[in-house]
């Protein structure tokens, strides 16, 4: 009974505001074009809103033919109404479309109290109710108000996690320079900075008046470019590029790149522990999370190009097309179980730290590892039985240098010159690439390098002490017919079996019943298939 009484009260109340003939205050909400007046009674707003009541006093009341005026340019008319609504009837409803941030702001600005602890309690507890990018830039206006600092903390880290929400936006290229600057200065903004570097740049034409869409730039646009960047370009982390893609960015940007900027990467790429001539801002946190404790995911993604002879930039992290699961880390091991860990895992990465100096060098295998020769895997019985010093031939293996004391962090990268002995299976030794081009000897933290077999040397000595070194498997990530088949099976072998069995007997069936000769060229074709997959199953099966 009591929520009958309650409910029929709230319909009255509501029913009072759309009867306009005893309204005593006109409210002018929005800004033009979008602007609309509404009708409401002072004794219902001022007993509802502290902002009304203070507003209605006589201190601060203002009458037009007797009505109170109040003005509301900074909320729009269908937000207004939202608020009008509960103020009379004590719901609340917002639309899909309508922005809970804006509501929010509008109801501290009208002093709801009620509302605001409402929203910035669902605000704050589920990101589902933000609307991006328009809630973001709404809040980077309010950004140093005590009252909505949480919520801008919110925001900020839901677009450092996601930061395609305002970059890919077309509200991106309309940001202020200040609200711009706090994303960029973010540690763990989750975009390659190659990315954001060509975001900025799309940024600095859209608001630098004096370039156009024509590609030929004069000296002029340029100057005018570095004007519109002057205050971004800092918060870049240049030296977390690869250095050909630095190269690439110093090459078209020369011009807006302040020198003692260049200078200070080019150093930190030579010696990485150099001192910085500017303020040397910190790493980002990777976007990727890589099992390494020797390289991370941007290295992967070099070496990932490599394999696929990418020219030019280099893979984005997101775009890597290969899985690097680590399959050995040399200290686990105690530097033994090599091959009882690698051998014929197919193609692998091998990196390895060296010792004092901190260099990184490695090579690729595009076959197996391999010690043991094929059908005496399980019971070896003599010498005869082992591989000792077997070349074998690719023209896709290579080596490479991530850090030296030579080139600093500029990557070498050496392609196999003399296929025939690119890859070397010995069961006396661990990984071997060429003819010593880079060998590490079997349960030792010994290595060897001598530039034979590959274009170019990796380290600049014959002989080193190993920290750590780590094996990766890869895996083609990309969608193949082989792939596919085997994630189907790769669970239930005797299932394959099975369906393998059943083909063969279809094929058997088909020839018995009809005759191949005489059978019309459908049925041929479909033995022919049938034949073909199933001498493709079990030729991948034995791999």
């Amino acid at each position: 009974m009591e929520y009958e009484l309650t409910q029929n009260l709230s319909n009255d109340l509501s029913n009072l505001l759309k009867d306009t003939s005893n309204c005593d205050v006109k409210i002018r909400a929005g800004k033009e074009p979008n602007t609309k007046e509404f009708k409401a009674h002072s004794l219902i707003l001022s007993s509802r809103s502290i902002y009304f009541k203070k507003a209605f006093s006589e201190h601060w009341a203002r009458k037009e033919d007797g009505f109170f005026i109040s003005n509301q340019p900074n909320i729009s008319p269908t937000v207004f109404e939202i608020l009008l609504n509960h103020i009379y009837s004590g719901t609340f409803s917002i639309g899909n479309n309508e922005s809970l941030v804006d509501v929010l702001i509008a109801s501290d600005e009208l002093e709801l109290l009620e509302i605001y602890q409402r929203l910035e309690k669902q605000l704050l507890e589920n990101e589902s109710n933000w609307k991006f990018p328009k809630d973001f830039i709404t809040l980077c206006q309010f950004r140093q108000d005590d009252r909505f600092r949480n919520l801008y903390q919110v925001a900020i880290d839901l677009v450092c996690r996601k930061p395609h929400l305002i970059f890919k936006s077309e509200e991106f290229l309309e940001m202020e320079e200040d609200h711009l600057i706090e994303i960029l200065k973010r540690d763990d903004l989750k975009l390659e900075e190659i990315e954001i570097w060509d975001y900025l740049i799309k940024w600095g034409i859209k608001n630098t008046d004096s370039i156009n869409n024509s590609t030929r730039w004069t000296s002029i646009d340029f100057t005018e470019l570095e004007k519109t960047l002057h205050n971004c370009i800092p918060y870049i982390r240049f030296s977390q590029m690869p250095p050909n893609v630095f190269n690439i960015v110093k090459k078209q940007y020369n011009n807006i790149l302040p020198k003692d900027l260049v200078d200070d990467v080019l150093q930190y790429y030579s010696d990485p522990n150099s001192k910085p001539l500017l303020k040397n801002l910190p790493l980002r946190v990777t976007v990727y999370p890589f099992e390494s404790k020797i390289i991370n995911a941007k290295d992967a993604a070099l070496i990932s190009s490599w394999i696929d002879k990418k020219e030019g930039i280099p893979y984005h992290l997101k775009d890597i097309p290969f899985r690097f699961m680590l399959i050995y880390r040399a200290t686990l091991e105690e530097f033994r179980y090599f091959h009882l860990r690698c051998d014929n895992k197919g193609p692998t990465v091998v990196v390895i730290k060296v010792r004092n100096s901190g260099e990184i060098i490695g090579g690729y295998n595009p076959l197996d590892w391999r010690s043991t020769k094929l059908g005496n895997e399980n019971m070896p019985s003599n010498n005869s039985d082992f591989y000792n010093n077997h070349k074998r031939e690719t023209s896709n293996s290579f080596i490479f240098s991530l850090f030296s004391l030579t080139n600093g962090i500029i990557p070498v990268l050496s392609r196999v010159s003399s296929k025939k002995e690119a890859i070397i299976w010995c069961k006396d030794e661990g990984p071997c690439f060429g003819l010593q081009d880079l060998w590490i000897q079997s349960n030792s933290r010994s290595g060897r390098s001598k530039q034979k077999s590959y274009e170019k040397e990796i380290i600049d000595r014959e002989t080193f002490e190993i920290e750590e070194y780590e094996v990766f498997q890869i895996i083609d990530t990309r969608f193949s017919y082989y792939e596919f088949i085997k994630r189907i099976f790769y669970e239930g072998k005797i299932i394959l079996k099975y369906l393998l069995g059943f083909l063969f007997g279809l094929a058997l069936l088909i020839l018995s019943i009809y005759g191949f000769l005489e059978a019309n060229i459908i049925i041929k074709v479909a033995v022919i298939l049938l034949i073909y997959f199933t001498i493709t199953f079990i030729i991948y099966i034995s791999k």
